[in-house]
């Protein structure tokens, strides 16, 4: 009896065993859903550049986005997840001074922008039970901005202009995205961060690109 019974648990603990292992690579469950996201940006410009000069004339910002994505099974735990996002950055324009030799002043400036992200993940999740799923993606993001401004503050005093035009920065990127998730039940957490790809500068004589990380929560359907 004893030997049965013992046999009957390893007999148990293997099915289920393996019932899990099936699970989490290839879960019958999967279905197509929406969800809502809401990250917080880190965007980290590169430095620019010109022949052999390169100067780090931006500092890291921050911004923030909110959006929507529609994941769609593929094969197996294998999906693909377009969105649309519309988002808001800032980052800040190092060491400027303005003046002449008798007297200078610190000049405070920064980039805004504004615009919409269209991301094109493709991605893998692990789930490990019903309620809790790890994710791995990558994948291509497209980006435009609405308006871009260059804020200046000198003594008290502020101006904005637009940072398009001839010769200014450029209103499309395209970012390659790497980044993994976590959910729980419906909730979401995520990690993913944005190499930026095109030349942001409008004058092809000077090079830069614009690079970025976001942590999002979000909520899926």
């Amino acid at each position: 009896m004893k030997k049965f019974i013992l046999s009957a648990l390893v007999a148990l603990f293997g099915f289920a065993a393996a019932s899990a292992q099936g699970t989490i690579f290839n879960n019958p469950a999967n279905r197509a859903y929406f969800g809502v996201r809401v990250g917080a940006d880190i965007t980290c410009p590169g430095n620019v550049k010109s022949g052999p000069l390169s100067i780090d004339m931006f500092g890291n910002g921050a911004g923030i986005e909110f959006g929507g994505i529609y994941n769609i099974p593929l094969v197996a735990n294998l999906y693909i997840e377009p969105g649309v996002k519309l988002f808001y950055d800032t980052y800040p324009v190092d060491d400027l001074v303005s003046g002449d030799g008798d007297w200078t002043t610190e000049v405070d400036m920064s980039i805004r922008k504004f615009g919409m992200r269209i991301p094109v993940m493709f991605g893998y999740h692990f789930d490990f039970t019903p309620d809790v799923k790890v994710s791995l993606f990558t994948g291509p993001e497209f980006e435009v901005a609405f308006s871009g401004k260059c804020h200046a503050s000198v003594d008290g005093e502020s101006a904005s202009e637009s940072i398009y035009g001839d010769d200014g920065m450029n209103r499309v990127n395209l970012l390659w995205g790497v980044g993994a998730g976590i959910e729980f039940s419906r909730f979401y957490l995520g990690f993913n961060g944005g190499i930026g790809m095109l030349n942001m500068s409008g004058d092809s004589q000077v090079k830069f690109h614009e690079n970025r990380v976001t942590i999002s929560l979000g909520y899926n359907f």
